[in-house]
């Protein structure tokens, strides 16, 4: 009887990877980065005594020795207020060396880390989990939509971070990134967990779905983000609500 060629495991079976870094850039203050990953990327900051970076406490994945840590409420305790308010943290985290060293910022959820160079007093408009890092010349503050009461019963996404240069600041959208550049009176109506950012041109507000079958029947938000243009809208493909609904499905019930 004929059997099949049995072989040792060998190394030169396994096909060669291409390096996992996606992404190699330089801001224009001549900090450099590198974005690591497909599914679960990672952001890996180089710093020297010219450079400063912050993030959201608990933001930091691992970093150098010789990089120092310091915590604080930037803008003073009402800012911190208003960003846990937003569903962020009171403190925030900034980076420091007086040599050199490496910071690490890891995603929370699979998905991508995008790069963003915002010129003094450019602005993006942010999702309140799409924040992930940022040189400290970068300004937070929390926004609201205009009519705050419908984005207090929409759900998620209604309150909104503002990011403002001049510096670099770093997203993280969970699932794949889709970028629109809305024309003028363009307009896209999103479920609220996938909006992830968008510029402040874009004029945004909150719209109730239409229709009683709609309302009861079709699983979808009650509310939606409605954005019209001019303007860039980045969606994420993924929301967190949604794996957890779809994970909870397969969990065991108290009762059993």
């Amino acid at each position: 009887m004929l059997s099949p060629e049995v072989r040792p495991y060998a190394l030169d079976m396994i096909p060669e990877l291409p390096n996992p870094a996606e992404v190699n850039g330089t801001a224009r203050s001549g900090m450099t980065y590198r974005i690591f990953g497909t599914v679960q990327p990672t952001l890996i900051v180089d710093v020297d005594s010219r450079h400063s970076m912050i993030s959201d406490a608990g933001g930091m994945s691992w970093m150098s020795a010789s990089v120092d840590m310091n915590t604080g409420a930037p803008g003073g305790l009402l800012a911190g207020l208003a960003r846990m308010v937003s569903g962020g943290t009171l403190f925030m985290i900034t980076f420091n060396t007086r040599t050199e060293g490496q910071i690490a910022f890891a995603a929370d959820f699979p998905g991508k880390i995008v790069p963003m160079e915002l010129e003094a007093g450019e602005s993006i408009i942010m999702h309140k989990h799409a924040f992930l890092a940022s040189e400290a010349s970068v300004q937070l503050a929390v926004t609201f939509t205009r009519r705050f009461g419908a984005g207090l019963v929409g759900g998620d996404g209604f309150v909104l971070q503002k990011v403002t240069g001049p510096g670099m600041a770093f997203a993280e959208l969970d699932g794949d990134a889709i970028e629109y550049n809305l024309q003028p009176g363009e307009t896209l109506l999103v479920e609220p967990g996938h909006l992830a950012m968008f510029d402040p041109s874009v004029n945004f507000d909150i719209q109730m779905m239409k229709g009683i079958r709609n309302l009861i029947f079709s699983g979808e938000a009650l509310f939606f983000a409605r954005l019209q243009g001019p303007g860039r809208v980045w969606l994420n493909s993924m929301t967190a609500s949604k794996v957890a609904h779809r994970i909870g499905e397969y969990l065991p019930s108290s009762g059993s």
